[in-house]
């Protein structure tokens, strides 16, 4: 591959993936630290151009480079920020509970695991194992999205993280398999809404509208 013009799709979506370790550290760090970190990472996707290193151009969509930005990475780093804002909310919707670390490291988890495993996953179908409402989008995809969302719920919910309380994996189940299966068919549709949006905000929302509702 030229490194200077070629587009090297996995590894945009392994570095997505990769993004999500940083939502591990949010139970250990104060609040105004992770919103310096949120906003500065904002600020620096919205500084990056392709033409700035030879990675970038790798990195970037052919359409990107074209236009001389990189709305992957925006969108990625304005979902994250997106979250951290929201956090002082979910505290006051969820005093119970305190959980609201929680379902930020969820929507920052099932952004990283969830939408970089459908798209790592999904491209390059066969008119055969596409899904019948959208031709760009594949079953082993869905099924990938499907994956991450749950494995994104039980890393947030079902682990001791500091100052919460596991959730019993009997409860996380209830939450996390229709949430990730709601996430996995939004993100399956050809929607003009950015598929970052759709599962690193629409996953913590579902589930905290469920645990609401229903536990």
């Amino acid at each position: 591959m030229d490194r200077g013009r070629g587009y090297n799709r996995t590894a945009r979506k392994l570095l997505h993936i990769v993004g999500g370790a940083g939502a591990l550290a949010l139970p250990y760090i104060p609040y105004w630290l992770a919103l310096a970190a949120a906003a500065g990472g904002m600020a620096l996707a919205l500084l990056l151009r392709p033409r700035h290193a030879w990675w970038l151009r790798v990195l970037a969509k052919p359409a990107d480079r074209i236009r001389g930005v990189i709305t992957g990475v925006r969108g990625y780093c304005a979902v994250i920020l997106l979250l951290i804002v929201l956090w002082p909310l979910l505290d006051l919707l969820d005093q119970l509970t305190a959980d609201s670390v929680r379902y930020v490291m969820f929507g920052w988890l099932a952004l990283a695991l969830g939408d970089g495993l459908a798209g790592l996953v999904g491209p390059g179908p066969s008119v055969s194992v596409t899904v019948p409402w959208s031709r760009q989008k594949t079953w082993w995809g869905m099924l990938a999205c499907y994956l991450g969302v749950l494995a994104a719920y039980l890393a947030a919910f079902a682990v001791p993280w500091p100052g919460t309380l596991p959730h019993p994996l009997s409860a996380a189940w209830e939450v996390a398999i229709p949430v990730a299966v709601v996430i996995a068919l939004l993100e399956s549709l050809a929607t003009p809404v950015d598929d970052n949006y759709i599962v690193g905000i629409g996953s913590p929302l579902l589930a905290l509208a469920l645990g609401i509702l229903f536990l």
